[in-house]
């Protein structure tokens, strides 16, 4: 009867006990307990790595047979930015996440500089698309009234519409009736 056994990964000899081996229907495995756990962690990882893979992969023919569709199957950028901020736990959360991959790089770094590069233009662009303005919230009726006006008239001049105040009705002209008491 067999009394130690050599582990095929390590091969250092131990004793054919369950302090070093794990247990099987039919005796013990071929690798040693520390070498199996190694080995299976690593299993472990890279069937996971090939879930987000596929997975990544079954997303992406998703979004190009739906692109092909067109119309409302295309996400538009913000719907896209949405759901992705929401994966991560939102705004803050996505920020937590990048602040972690920045503070995990090298000092220094390439990685740490594109970073960097990238919230400066992220900003920029936020900020040339009016993100910087002040939320509709905030505004005042004049604010809302004048932007209307100024994007009506974009709208007309786009669609050839004449842009003059359109023609006041009669009753209109005189103002409104003031009854006398």
């Amino acid at each position: 009867m067999e009394t130690a056994r050599k582990c095929i990964q390590c091969n250092k000899e131990f004793p054919l006990t369950g302090e070093h081996w794990h247990k099987t229907r039919d005796g013990y495995h071929a690798r040693c307990k520390e070498c199996r756990n190694v080995y299976e962690k690593k299993a472990k990882q890279q069937r996971e790595a090939t879930k987000l893979a596929d997975l990544e992969k079954n997303a992406v023919e998703l979004f190009v047979s739906q692109a092909r569709l067109g119309g409302a199957n295309i996400p538009h950028s913000s719907e896209m930015l949405e759901v992705l901020m929401g994966y991560f736990g939102g705004v803050a959360g996505f920020a937590n996440v990048y602040m972690k991959q920045y503070f995990d790089a090298p000092p220094g770094g390439a990685f740490r500089t594109k970073m960097l590069d990238t919230i400066v233009r992220l900003t920029s662009s936020n900020t040339a698309m009016g993100g910087a303005k002040k939320p509709l919230t905030l505004w005042s009726d004049e604010e809302l009234d004048s932007e209307l006006t100024k994007r009506l008239t974009e709208a007309a001049t786009i669609l050839n519409l004449p842009t003059e105040e359109p023609p006041r009705l009669e009753e209109d002209k005189e103002g409104p009736e003031i009854s006398e008491s």
